[in-house]
């Protein structure tokens, strides 16, 4: 149900757009200071085109910025990196180690640039909505449905983030209850804020947050109904739209089957006055979440995208580069954003790729570069032997076999042999220089990056749906999905689990799989409050980053710290506890 309020006013709202975020921006951006005649007669298009541009934003290292950025591509890196998923053993150029040791997590500028960088994407969306007509029906309507689906991205993200969890470490856990941020999420900024308003703007509670992202949605979905395909991935479809509800009502699901406090706190809000102008949430059990979950998945999956193929997958040249037929989102670096910039090696192929030989990942030797990310050692132990997807890292028992990388890996990677075997046991294949290009950076850094692949609809809808109906009808959809789009010919799945919890498990392994290198698996280790743990017997993590976090609870560096210029420009704000070296390392070895 749409809230009518929207369809009848034509924004226009000057008064925000010097100011974007709360109050703690930096950069410079051409509206700034603009007047709203201005943005009236601004050309439309190019302000929904500078949204999507703004996703690949970032700063030069030799010009002040962190040696890690590479625009919102390189969240999705930093989002695995503090997690168990990604590995790696030299370190000497990781510039992806802060969560990883626990170190400058504060009041530091990587936090910093997370909530900058995410406020300065409202601001882009502001920007347009404030000039736009919000009427579904309206000659607005696609422009409106793009800027509000990235905005309902950049508020479900930094709510997830920056929401402080309990994490088992009792100082910090005591520390943010003396504080009373539980279930407070991150200040809203729209198109009608005003810079005062913008001084004194407290957390959103996370009834209201769910209610804010779900009214954007709701609005977008009426603003997309008919836009089944678009000419660039950047841009919004109405399949992006079901996607992003099924992320948020599988959240909320999660959320209110665990914390039945915070579905009751939910649903006493509902009728709240200052909240009449979002439409209510209208659930009152955690299954119908999951039940919404499934049916927005689903939904997705009918708007006719499907799974990537085994020979989609291993495509050297197209492989995770290039949107396909599973691609629902995608972020596109292009060769004007590569010429923009100056640092080659500062790049998400250089970055993730083992082949650009310009890149951090690339093999020079085993004390310079050499950099490549490694899967989990254990994950990996646990992969089924007929899932084809397992060769996307090089079997400990296959490392350096001239044999092996003919008969498995040579299809899946533009590597020859002799320099495919410098390579350790466990180091992802997964990604590929533009068309293959390992030499020249400027055409090779030109990669699109998926933000949303079909494949994680169907695991959503198999979780959700074991939820609603039982384990067995998951088990299902699960079994169904690994057998139609996974395992090898002659190969066969079957998932074990015999209740909720095992099944959440497997599940989620599987996920872990798909999604490793995406940026993905970081919200469910939230959402389900499942360990991080780089510390055991065997592990193929560096040392210094063996790190377990506690059962039950989230990992204490995956809450994100607002940084004190949000809090001194912005009184309303209080700030998580610092969670920098909150966890000792584990002292056991291999």
């Amino acid at each position: 149900m749409i809230n009518m309020k929207h369809y009848l006013k034509l924004i226009i709202s000057a008064g925000l757009l010097g100011v974007a975020m709360t109050s703690c921006l930096e950069e410079t951006f051409p509206t700034d200071g603009a007047t709203s005649g201005q943005l009236e007669s601004a050309d439309k298009s190019a302000f929904n085109a500078a949204i999507a541009s703004y996703m690949n934003n970032m700063s030069l290292y030799g010009d002040g910025g962190d040696a890690s950025d590479a625009g919102f591509s390189s969240f999705i890196i930093w989002r695995d990196a503090m997690t168990a998923d990604f590995a790696i053993v030299n370190t000497g150029y990781d510039y992806f180690s802060y969560y990883n040791q626990q170190l400058y997590i504060g009041n530091d500028g990587i936090s910093a640039t997370f909530w900058q960088r995410y406020y300065y994407l409202i601001q882009k969306c502001n920007n347009l909505l404030s000039i736009s007509d919000l009427d579904p029906d309206g000659f607005d309507a696609l422009y409106v449905g793009n800027a509000l689906s990235y905005r309902a991205m950049a508020y479900m993200d930094l709510a997830r983030m920056f929401e402080f969890k309990r994490t088992g470490v009792a100082y910090l856990d005591e520390e943010a209850a003396n504080r009373g941020i539980y279930g407070l999420t991150v200040p809203i900024v729209t198109e009608n804020t005003t810079e005062r308003e913008s001084r004194d703007n407290p957390r959103a509670p996370f009834y209201k947050m769910y209610r804010f992202i779900m009214d954007d949605l709701n609005l977008a979905e009426a603003c997309l109904s008919d836009a089944h395909a678009v000419s660039a991935k950047t841009d919004a479809s109405i399949g992006v739209v079901y996607g992003l509800k099924a992320r948020l009502w599988l959240d909320m699901g999660s959320r209110f089957e665990r914390y039945v406090d915070d579905l009751n706190t939910m649903i006493s809000h509902e009728a709240d006055e200052d909240l009449n102008d979002y439409d209510k949430i209208g659930i009152t059990t955690a299954n119908e979440c999951f039940a919404r979950a499934a049916e927005y998945a689903r939904k997705a999956i009918n708007e006719g995208y499907s799974p990537l193929s085994e020979s989609q997958w291993f495509d050297p040249s197209s492989g995770f580069n290039t949107p396909n037929n599973s691609w629902l989102w995608a972020n596109i670096i292009s060769t004007n954003d590569i010429a923009a910039t100056t640092g080659e090696w500062q790049s998400f192929v250089s970055f993730q790729c083992v082949e650009a030989n310009w890149g951090i990942a690339v093999y020079q030797d085993e004390i310079n570069y050499a950099h490549g990310w490694m899967i989990d050692a254990r994950l990996f132990d646990k992969i089924d032997e007929g899932d084809w997807r397992k060769t996307t890292w090089i079997d400990p028992e296959d490392a350096g076999a001239s044999n092996a990388f003919i008969t498995k890996y040579s299809r899946g990677t533009n590597l020859s042999y002799n320099e495919w075997r410098n390579y350790r046991s466990y180091v992802g294949i997964k990604y590929h220089p533009a068309n293959g290009e390992r030499n020249t950076s400027t055409i090779g850094n030109a990669v699109s990056i998926p933000l949303m692949r079909i494949e994680e609809m169907f695991l959503i809808e198999a979780e959700a749906t074991a939820h609603t109906s039982g384990v067995g009808a998951g088990k299902q959809l699960l079994e169904s999905f690994m057998n139609t789009y996974r395992m090898s010919a002659g190969e066969s799945y079957t998932c074990k689990a015999a209740d909720m919890e095992a099944f959440t498990d497997e599940l989620f392994k599987q996920k872990r799989v798909e999604f490793w290198g995406e940026g993905i698996v970081y919200w469910d280790y939230r959402r389900l409050e499942l360990p991080i743990e780089r510390g055991y017997p065997g592990s193929n993590h560096a040392r210094q980053y063996r790190f377990n976090s506690y059962p039950e609870h989230v990992a204490p560096w995956t809450n994100f710290y607002i940084p004190d210029r949000e809090r001194d420009l912005n009184k309303g704000v209080i700030l998580n506890p610092d969670p920098s070296q909150a966890i000792p390392l584990w002292e056991g070895g291999n």
